[in-house]
């Protein structure tokens, strides 16, 4: 826990953005516990969050965190995407869950196409209109690639009919001589 974290205390970073990473570190200074908030009339009698601020010392840089929770092995950093703990199982346990998470969502994928085809489906029940404009669009397209398809052949028998003339030309030009 973070309550009993102390100077060159190995602490394990995650990093969330994009690939995933992992930083190991070693913690360079430690506040005392203090209130997480101010204390005010309308918390002054209530349970206070308790919390430190940490300075970590990772490939030669140091990083301050602040605002961690002394009674948790683990904390999220608000908004920079990165996770901080005390021990490596609750590292693991968070990389697991991360994974997981990446997992359930990669399986999903069938499931959220055939949600859209559905949608689609039911707005084109829904609005007529739309599923015309889609049909027009589709046969737009198709008539756009044959139109292509038609250019890229006729560009080719102008090159061959381009060649055919070259070669006559200098056939008959080695014929008069």
């Amino acid at each position: 826990m973070f309550q009993n974290i102390r100077q060159n205390s190995q602490v394990y970073i995650l990093h969330k953005n994009g690939k995933p990473s992992l930083e190991i570190g070693m913690v360079k200074e430690v506040t005392t516990p203090m209130p997480k908030y101010p204390l005010s009339p309308q918390n002054l009698y209530g349970q206070q969050e308790m919390v430190v601020d940490i300075i970590v010392s990772v490939g030669g840089r140091e990083i301050r965190y602040p605002k961690i929770p002394i009674n948790t092995d683990i904390a999220e950093i608000v908004g920079e995407n990165v996770v901080v703990a005390t021990n490596r199982d609750a590292m693991n346990t968070e990389v697991a869950s991360m994974k997981q998470r990446s997992v359930d969502s990669i399986n999903s994928i069938p499931y959220h196409e055939d949600v859209v085809a559905g949608c689609d489906e039911i707005l084109n029940v829904l609005n007529p209109e739309l599923a015309e404009r889609q049909r027009q669009q589709g046969e737009i397209g198709e008539l756009k690639a044959q139109i292509a398809e038609q250019n890229k052949q006729i560009a080719e028998q102008n090159k061959q009919i381009l060649e055919m003339k070259s070669l006559l030309m200098s056939s008959g030009t080695s014929n008069k001589k």
